[in-house]
C-alpha cells in the first residue's frame, strides 16, 4: 500500500511586509507613551506656574488689605477669630519680615507655628486660598506638581534677603523651563535661583551652578 506524503512541517516566517508592519505599531506605542509622559510634564510644569504666581498675588493682596505680611501679621488672631482654635498658630512679631525658620523645616517654635508657615493659616483665614487642607493644621503647606510643597520663607541660599516662595523636589527639566518661563533658566542668577534638593528640604545651601538631569531641586523665587 501506498504511504500518503506526510505533511510538511516547515513553519513559515514572518514575511518583510508583517515585520514592518509590527515595528510601525511598536513605534507608534513607543510613541505614544513618550508623547503622553511629556504631555503630563509640561502639565505640570504649567500648574507649578501658576502655583507661583497665584501664591505670589495672594500674598501680596493680603499685605495690602492688612498692613501686615501674613505669618507676621500682629493681629491675626484678632482678626480672624477662628484661627483661636487652630493651637500652634500665633500672632506674628511684625517686624516686616516672615521669620528666620525654612519653610520646608516643620518643627515647632516654643509650641507655636513659625511665622513662615502661620502664612498659610492666615491666608485661608483671609479666603485668599481656600483649597489643599483635608485635615489637620490651616497651616500645612499646599502640595507642589512634583511631589513635594511650596512655602514661603525668608531669605534663600545666602543670596535672596526678603521673603521668597520656594517649591522642592522638582527635577532637572521642569525646574529648567519654569526658571526660563518666570525668569532667565539659570540656576544660580535672576529672581529664580535653585539648589540641588537634599531629604530634609531645606533651601539654605548655595545655588546650583547648572540644572543636571542627575539631581532634583528646590526652586526659591524672590517676592
Amino acid at each position: 500500500m501506498l504511504k500518503q506524503p506526510c505533511p510538511s512541517t516547515r513553519r513559515r516566517g514572518f514575511t518583510l511586509v508583517e515585520l514592518s508592519i509590527v515595528l510601525v505599531i511598536i513605534g507608534l506605542i513607543i510613541g505614544g507613551v513618550l508623547t503622553g509622559q511629556q504631555i503630563i510634564q509640561n502639565a505640570r510644569i504649567n500648574n507649578a506656574v501658576n502655583g507661583i504666581q497665584a501664591y505670589q498675588a495672594q500674598f501680596q493682596t493680603y499685605a495690602q488689605n492688612y498692613g501686615a505680611l501674613p505669618g507676621d501679621d500682629p493681629s491675626a488672631l484678632t482678626r480672624f477669630p477662628s484661627l483661636k482654635q487652630v493651637e500652634e498658630i500665633a500672632n506674628g512679631n511684625n517686624d516686616g519680615n516672615v521669620g528666620t525658620k525654612t519653610s520646608f523645616d516643620t518643627s515647632a517654635e516654643s509650641g507655636t507655628a513659625a511665622e513662615s508657615l502661620a502664612i498659610w493659616a492666615h491666608l485661608r483665614a483671609a479666603g485668599l486660598v481656600k483649597n489643599q487642607v483635608t485635615n489637620g493644621s490651616t497651616a500645612i503647606q499646599p502640595p507642589n506638581p512634583f511631589g513635594g510643597m511650596y512655602g514661603f520663607q525668608r531669605g534663600a541660599f545666602g543670596v535672596f534677603t526678603t521673603t521668597t516662595l520656594c517649591l522642592d523636589k522638582v527635577s532637572a527639566g521642569p525646574a529648567q523651563a519654569i526658571d526660563a518661563r518666570l525668569d532667565d533658566g539659570t540656576s544660580d542668577a535672576g529672581a529664580i535661583q535653585a539648589t540641588i534638593y537634599t531629604d530634609v528640604g531645606k533651601s539654605d545651601a548655595a545655588p546650583a551652578s547648572t540644572y543636571s538631569d542627575d539631581n532634583t531641586y528646590t526652586l526659591c523665587v524672590k517676592m
